[in-house]
Parts: C-alpha cells; structure tokens; sequence
C-alpha cells in the first residue's frame, strides 16, 4: 500500500536590489513594458547606423551602452524571469549583471535562485562572486563549502572550512560547531564529510572544542568509535568542559550502555550549578533512543528541584501525547499556553489533541494562535486541513494559496496538501487539474508527480498512474515509496504479479521495516495464492500500523485461510475508527453479504 507523502524544503531567501529599486522608480511604467524601452534605447544607435549604410565614417559609430545600462538590462531580465518562477533564468541574468556592477546583495540573490533551481554549477558561480564582493560573508562562505565537498572539490571545502574557523565571530570553538553543523547536513556525502572534518581538526589538535565538533558530527552520521574517541579527547583536553560529558553521554545511549550513561550524568550534575540544563540534555538523547521510561525519571528529577521549569513540563507533555495519554498531555500543555516562553507552542499542540478527537473546530481556534515560532509553518496547513475537514474547502484552498506567496520555498508541499484535501473531499478531477498546473511550474517534481499518481489511481487511469510512478524511478531510482506504490498498483490492479514482486522486493530492501511496504509484499502473496504467507506479512504491518486498508488485506487473509472469527474482529476493531472507509466496507460487503 502506497504511503503518504512529505516533502522536502528547500532554501531561497532573495534579496533587495537597489538597481531593480531605482530603475523601476525612475520610469514608472509596467517591468515589461520597461525592459522593451530599454533595450530599444540600447539597440537604436546600433539600429541607426545600418540605416545609415556602410559608408559612415567609424568617428560617427554609436558609443557603447554604458556598464550600468547593460547592468539594468540584465537585472530587469532577471525580475521578469523571477516574476514567472523561472528562478535558473533569473540567476544567470543577475550573474551577467555582476560582469558589469559590483553589488554583493546582488550576488547573494542569484545565489539562492540558483539554489531554488538546483543548479549547483551556476549556485556555486554566484557563491563565488558572492564572497568576493563581500568577503566577510558566513553564508557564502556556507554555500561554497556544501557545493565544493558535493563536487568533490576537497581542497575548496577544506579553504572555507579554515576561513570559518577563523574568522567566526564567536570565536574557533564556534567556528568548528559551525563547521561541524554544516557538514551534517551532507548525509550523502558522510565519508568525505568526516575524512574533512578529520583534516581539519588536525590544524589544531590541542583544541578542545575541535574534538567535541568532531564527535558530534562522527555521532551524526553513526561512526559511534569515533565519537566515542572524539570525546573523551575533548574530555581529557579539558576537564571541566560542560559540553563533552553530555555528548560522551550521547554516546553511550548511542551504543546502548544506559547504565554507564546514567553513571556519568550523576557524576556531571552533583553539585552543579547547571543540573537542570544537563538532566534536559540527557532527556532529549534518551527520548531519541526511545528509552522514555528513563526520560521521564530525568524530568521528574528536574520538576523535584524546580517546580515551575517550562521546559520539564513541555517535554513531559510531549512524552504524553506519545503515549496517547491525551488528557495528561492537554492539562500541561494548556498551564503552559499562558506563559511566554512555550505559550505559542503549546497552542500548537493542544491543536494537536484537537485534531487526534476529531474536534476539529477546537483545533482550528488552537492553530489560529499559533502566530510566530517553528511551528508557524505547519500550523497553518493544519488549519487549512481543519478548514476543509469542517466542508470549508474554498476557505483551506485559500490559506493555502497564500502560503505559497509567502513561502515560495515550500510551494510543492504547499501544492501537494491542497491536492491531498481535493482528494479525500472527493474532487478528484480538480485534484488531477492542481497537480497538472503544477508540474507545469516544477516539471517533473517527484513529489508532485506521486501525488499525481494517487489520484489517477482512483479515477482508474492506471497507465497514466503508471507512467506518473516511472517517471519519478527515472529521477531516483531508489526512491522506496514510489516503487512500492507501482508495485502494489500492479499487484491489485493487474495480472503482471512478477513485475509487482521485484518492485516490491526492492521496496522492502531498502526500507525493511516500512509497514506499508510490508502490507504491499503480503497482499501480493495473497494475490499468488499463498495465503498463510499473507497472513504471517500482513500480521507484521497491522501490528505496527493498523490502518484500516491495512486491516482490510489483513481480514481478507485470513478469511481466506478459515480464520474467520478472528478476520471478523480485525474488521470490527477497524469499523470503530473508521466506518466509511471505502476498501474496508466494500472487503467486508464482499465476503459477508
């Protein structure tokens, strides 16, 4: 069974151009219209020279436009291009503008279009002119690093790693976090990443913070030996550091050693000034790992101290609404809602609880307050969902068209819930139409081409569906959920059962745990006629994720097998919190007339 989808994000903050500012003051007149008078006033002495035949003397030849004419005339090009979400035009035109104008917000902009467009050769060109417009600039310098090491251009990652390090403004123990941060973000590129890292902890190897920087990216990319070396050097470098204790800490959750862990933070907060900070620091990595029996013994350990610590209470109310102890979870959350420092955040998730009782009114009050901080974002798309839920559809279409004005870097995710709300409110067509114009803008998006596949799945247009799915395996082969969406759309849809299985079989490779993968793998059994091997595979994907279209298979299974008392309660249990759930009703309408 095809999973839902979650869309990546991706980096674009343009800037202000004091050229495109002065020029559009100056004439007042429409940016087409502009562009057309300039470039006629650039092209007439060139134009009025042929006119004038071949025999005008080269005194009288038309003087070149000037550097800032053609500086204007490639930046006007430029807003044009951006004004029709053509960022990759948009960048080269500001680029060409920098052969002619000095001008390092200029540069930064091409950069980030570049960046929206995924051009990491013309990203990496803008960088340059970037940093050296302004040489002083962290995020070119930023850009640079990420690019370079992804082109393998050690040696360029390896000058602006340095350059970081030195010239960071909170000094080299920052400069290495910063570098050590940026690095993590390369997962696919982890073993370059850390043999540079490496290299550059090695120009100053009597530096505490340098080690520490290297263990926590060594942790980040699970080389658990070598944060584990990397910490206890920076621990033995210093002592009295507060900072490698706790990532030693993480180290030993990381191995699964809780015992030596609990050890070493007792030791770490007796008598410290800062017990509360650390048991908080202790919790997260425990709440990572999943050991939250542990976490919660952190924080009622913090709350012994210090009644009143907001951010004890807000992780045990997340701790709660976990574990579904719904009630435990809105009592914190709503003592919080009225404080300043986790007020709008707890708003978020009492929204949250709203929704999980299907009280969606209440929830859509709750994610209205939620007007600032890292969860402004997806609180507003939760209240464009709560407003179609509540048959609101043109209001949540609405909310959502001004997201992608205001958040042109998520425009895809934006254009992905809107189809996912057409979809379940039984507009299909429109649905088909959004994700169509779409793809006219971001051609062959994955996600949107997904997303679109859905949809014509359920208006029966299977080879459209189909060719929806291939295109995205063109674009990423590897990509789990696409290949067991086309592999589960065969298996139900068609006789082709042996190409279903290789596409199945690889889904499950590369993502064996992955419930929905798992039910795609045990349908396809069921339809090979080996049901008691369905019911051993679909068994596994209930258990984690008892989905009604899971459950659905997973009755059919073992109906089919003579179990039919207990495909009967799988059935009924599904019913409670989902009664109109197309392929449930119409399995049991089928099999129990």
């Amino acid at each position: 069974m095809p999973p839902s989808c979650s869309p990546a994000i991706t980096r674009n903050s343009p800037r202000p151009n004091s050229y495109v500012q002065a020029s559009c003051q100056s004439l007042q007149l429409p940016l087409g219209f502009a562009i057309s008078v300039l470039v006629g006033c650039l092209l007439s002495p060139v134009l009025q020279a042929a006119d004038a035949g071949t025999t005008a003397s080269a005194t009288h030849q038309p003087a070149a436009p000037s550097r800032e004419a053609q500086a204007q005339y490639h930046i006007l090009a430029g807003e044009v291009a951006a004004g029709r979400k053509q960022p990759q035009v948009a960048a080269e035109e500001f680029i060409q503008a920098l052969d002619f104008v000095s001008d390092p917000a200029l540069a930064a902009r091409a950069t980030m279009l570049a960046l929206s467009a995924n051009d990491a050769e013309l990203s990496l060109t803008g960088a340059r002119k970037w940093l050296k417009l302004e040489p002083t600039s962290l995020e070119a310098r930023e850009v640079i690093l990420r690019l370079a090491l992804r082109a393998g251009l050690v040696d360029d990652s390896f000058q602006q790693c340095m350059a970081i390090v030195a010239d960071h403004p909170g000094g080299p123990d920052d400069g290495f976090r910063h570098v050590a941060l940026l690095l993590s973000q390369e997962e696919d590129h982890a073993a370059s990443a850390l043999l540079l890292m490496e290299r550059l902890v090695a120009t100053q190897p009597k530096r505490s913070g340098a080690w520490h920087a290297q263990g926590l990216l060594a942790l980040r990319f699970n080389d658990v030996d070598l944060a584990e070396r990397s910490a206890r050097e920076a621990l033995r470098l210093d002592p009295g550091s507060k900072e490698a204790p706790l990532l030693l800490t993480g180290v030993l959750v990381r191995k699964g050693d809780y015992s030596e862990a609990d050890r070493l933070l007792e030791n770490q907060v007796r008598n410290s000034p800062i017990e509360a900070d650390l048991r908080l620091g202790y919790t997260r990595l425990l709440i990572e790992a999943n050991q939250k029996a542990r976490a919660r013994k952190q924080l009622k350990a913090v709350l012994k101290h210090e009644a009143d610590n907001t951010d004890a209470q807000y992780m045990l109310g997340l701790l709660d609404l976990d574990d579904g102890r719904l009630d435990d979870a809105e009592a914190r959350f709503r003592a919080l809602s009225t404080g300043r420092e986790r007020g709008v955040d707890s708003h978020y998730y009492l929204g949250r609880i709203a929704e999980r009782r299907d009280q969606f009114e209440t929830a859509l009050k709750e994610y209205t307050l939620v007007n600032s901080g890292q969860q402004v974002l997806d609180a507003t798309i939760r209240r464009a969902t709560m407003l179609a839920r509540l048959g609101r559809l043109p209001d949540a279409r609405a909310t959502l068209e001004q997201l992608r004005e205001q958040y042109p870097q998520v425009a895809t995710r934006l254009y992905v819930v809107e189809g996912q709300l057409l979809g379940d409110a039984g507009e299909l067509d429109e649905g088909l139409r959004l994700y169509s114009e779409a793809l006219k803008i971001y051609d062959n998006e994955p996600e949107l081409l997904y997303s679109r596949s859905l949809i014509n799945e359920r208006l029966l247009r299977l080879d459209d569906a189909e060719a929806d799915l291939r295109a995205v395996l063109v674009r990423e082969p590897a990509d789990a959920r696409a290949l067991n969406a086309l592999g589960f759309m065969l298996a139900v849809h068609g006789t082709r059962l042996d190409e279903a299985e290789r596409l199945i079989v690889r889904a499950l490779e590369l993502t064996p745990q992955e419930p929905s993968v798992i039910d795609s793998m045990g349908w396809l059994r069921f339809r090979q006629g080996r049901a008691n091997e369905a019911v051993a595979l679909l068994s596994r994907a209930y258990e984690v994720f008892p989905d009604p279209e899971v459950a659905a298979h997973f009755g059919e299974a073992l109906w089919a097998t003579g179990d039919r008392e207990r495909a009967q309660q799988v059935w009924s249990k599904a019913l409670e919190t989902a009664p109109d759930h197309p392929v449930l009703r119409e399995t049991i309408k089928r099999l129990m007339p």
